[in-house]
């Protein structure tokens, strides 16, 4: 027999409805060129090619409409709080604010960058396209409930890193680039050499840091057997309560190689080799959305997932967390000094304000131990 219970009420009327949002938006989006407006502009070259010229504040409107519509619908759910998909996803109040907060976001750059642009080329479709894929994915990255679905979440994220890097290579925001409607002119100051040393750099940073997530999670599966947050602390305390110190000492290393592939997949010091340079091959509108909105919204998740989440295996271990963040603090201020190049400079900056950040959460009584000994 078939029971309706908040779970699922919340999965047809709140997620599916978020889902086809989205993917139906995504849809539309290709449709605007064939749309008739007074202000659009189409005509055909001497290949024969046509070409549709809408600047990105005639429809400001348009591309605000699915967010207005997410807004509601997040306004009009109210009940207790719930958790859906085999325990894989859960919203309480949390996720219902932090919904808002991404959308506010997301507004103020969607609206900077659209009313800048002038859709000219499909990869500037595709670039606004991959920027909801994100929207979409953040609020969902916030609702995950265990280990497997944040890793799954991660590794989306990271595949749209690489869409969003190719589509911005080809989506200028400058008239004169944009208005000769040629493929050669979008680079945006940026060389192939550097944009392709970026690509590498963030693929196998993205692979080494996918298999240690990955081990970690057989890791879970083979000794813990959960990958549910709740029950993961009532094992914790109960693994503490009963292990040896050796055994301890297996499960901090384990908790080392798991914060060295957050780090690394963050791109924070001291394994931040590869972010310096991969920002050097991108388009600054690249980096204003990876940093102010992407960046952003993934470090407030890691912190929510470490003080929260894992909140005994983080104190408990806290001393792993220091020697990554005073160790990234001493490299990151010598080479701090010497970035002249300002995409160099942007990455240093968002490294160093998220050491500082990690530093601020840590127990006072680790730091002075260490500075002690």
């Amino acid at each position: 027999m078939f029971f309706l219970t908040w779970s699922h009420v919340w999965s047809f009327s709140y997620f599916f409805t978020l889902t086809y949002s989205i993917i139906t938006f995504s849809l539309v989006l290709y449709l605007l060129p064939t749309l008739s407006s007074s202000n659009s502009v189409r005509f055909k070259t001497t290949t024969n090619t046509l070409f549709y010229f809408i600047s990105g504040s005639e429809i400001t409107s348009f591309l605000l409409l699915p967010l207005l519509c997410l807004i509601l619908l997040n306004f009009s759910w109210s009940s207790c709080s719930i958790s859906a998909w085999f325990g894989h996803l859960v919203f309480t109040g949390f996720q219902y604010k932090v919904t808002y907060l991404i959308s506010f976001f997301f507004v103020l750059i969607l609206a900077s960058v659209s009313s800048l642009t002038y859709f000219s080329a499909s990869e500037i479709y595709d670039f606004f396209i991959t920027k909801y894929n994100f929207f979409y994915w953040l609020i969902i990255i916030f609702s995950a409930n265990s280990f497997f679905t944040v890793i799954f979440i991660v590794e989306v994220l990271s595949t749209l890193v690489f869409l969003l890097l190719v589509t911005s290579v080809f989506s200028s925001t400058f008239f004169y680039r944009n208005i000769s409607f040629d493929s050669s002119f979008f680079l945006q100051s940026v060389l192939p050499y550097t944009f392709l040393n970026s690509i590498i750099f963030l693929f196998w940073v993205s692979l080494l840091s996918s298999l240690n997530l990955f081990v970690f999670l057989i890791y879970i599966s083979l000794n813990l057997m959960t990958f549910d947050w709740f029950l993961l602390e009532y094992v914790f305390y109960y693994y503490v309560s009963t292990t040896t110190l050796n055994e301890l000492f297996t499960t901090g290393l384990i908790w080392f190689f798991l914060m060295f592939s957050i780090f690394l997949k963050c791109g924070i010091a001291p394994v931040f080799f590869w972010k310096p340079s991969f920002f050097k091959g991108i388009s600054m509108i690249s980096i204003l959305f990876y940093i102010v909105f992407f960046y952003f919204f993934l470090f407030i998740f890691l912190i929510y997932f470490l003080i929260v989440y894992l909140h005994e295996l983080f104190y408990f271990y806290s001393i792993v967390i220091l020697t990554f963040v005073l160790s990234g603090l001493v490299m990151l201020l010598f080479i701090l000094c010497e970035s002249f190049y300002l995409k160099t400079f942007f990455a240093m900056s968002s490294i160093l304000n998220s050491l500082l950040v990690l530093l601020a959460m840590l127990p006072s009584h680790n730091l002075y131990t260490f500075i002690y000994l």
